[in-house]
């Protein structure tokens, strides 16, 4: 290692510790700056930076379609559970800050600890080269200051933040089963409809194992059988033109209505038969088979 990059560790875990005189018994672990690297990965499916924690294990920030930044933090052979550790970010000693920048509460489950409250000063933090910093109190006699070494990471924040803007608007778990309600007598598609649509349209396209949408349409008891029949069918077409009209292949789509047949709860109240007023999606995937193939992921370091 260079003089002058012990020299900086060094420093970094002086100023630590006087500015906080508790972490001075503490285990410190951080990957020398001349070894960081940050490994990006991402697709329309997830968006992922890991950094390697030299002697401890990995910090993670990660995004799915949908959902919230998850921030993690994995151990190599620490076991905690139901635990709090706190993780804030540390500007570097020549980027001196008399605020807070940003600190959110890890909660252990195993040998991993994550978050999603307030994650995106994490990312920003990435940006303006500061560092992640977590302090976990493992025992009455064991503690570790854990930091991130923050070495190229502009570049690597970067790349997940045009990765979120790619990401799909809902998750397989949201769009493999979709129920879309109507109002009496109705078979107009809604706005509510055209955003559930449109998110079943673009992971469709996305995923290449799906390989039927099953699109049923049910309608409540009001009314004659034969009419109530005639509605849903009404409802399964109007449905499945619009997948077409949005991209997807006629051919997977396997539309069917029910009429009043396949009641979800009892008509016998208002409430059951707005229920009852649906039509059901499902997405059907080749069984073991991986959604698309994950790009190759891309590591930034010194």
């Amino acid at each position: 290692m260079k003089a002058s990059a012990h020299i900086l560790i060094f420093s970094l875990f002086i100023s630590t510790s006087l500015s906080n005189p508790a972490a001075a018994n503490m285990t410190r672990y951080q990957t020398p700056f001349e070894q960081a690297i940050w490994t990006f990965n991402g697709d329309q499916f997830s968006c992922q930076i890991e950094h390697k924690i030299t002697g401890f294990g990995s910090m993670k920030m990660e995004a799915l379609p949908g959902e919230t930044l998850r921030l993690e933090l994995t151990a190599d052979w620490l076991t905690l559970n139901q635990t709090q550790s706190s993780i804030k970010i540390t500007p570097p000693t020549w980027k001196k800050s008399h605020t807070a920048l940003g600190e959110t509460q890890l909660i252990w489950q195993g040998n991993k600890a994550t978050s999603n409250t307030s994650i995106n000063p994490f990312l920003e933090a990435l940006e303006q080269g500061f560092a992640w910093q977590a302090i976990i109190d493992g025992s009455e006699t064991a503690s570790y200051l854990v930091s991130s070494s923050p070495v190229n990471t502009g570049q690597v924040a970067n790349q997940f933040r045009l990765c979120r803007h790619q990401l799909l608007p809902k998750p397989f778990s949201y769009v493999r089963s979709v129920e879309l309600f109507f109002s009496p007598g109705s078979s107009q598609i809604t706005m509510a409809h055209e955003t559930d649509l449109d998110a079943i349209t673009q992971y469709v396209k996305a995923d290449s194992s799906i390989t039927q949408v099953l699109v049923d349409a049910h309608a409540d008891n009001n009314g004659e059988h034969l009419a109530n029949l005639v509605l849903s069918k009404e409802r399964a077409d109007e449905i499945s033109a619009r997948l077409v009209e949005l991209g997807l292949p006629k051919r997977l789509i396997q539309a069917r209505h029910h009429g009043a047949r396949e009641p979800k709860v009892s008509n016998k109240t208002q409430d059951g038969r707005d229920a009852n007023r649906r039509v059901m999606i499902r997405l059907i995937k080749r069984p073991n088979k991986i959604a698309t193939k994950r790009t190759a992921g891309v590591e930034y370091g010194s």
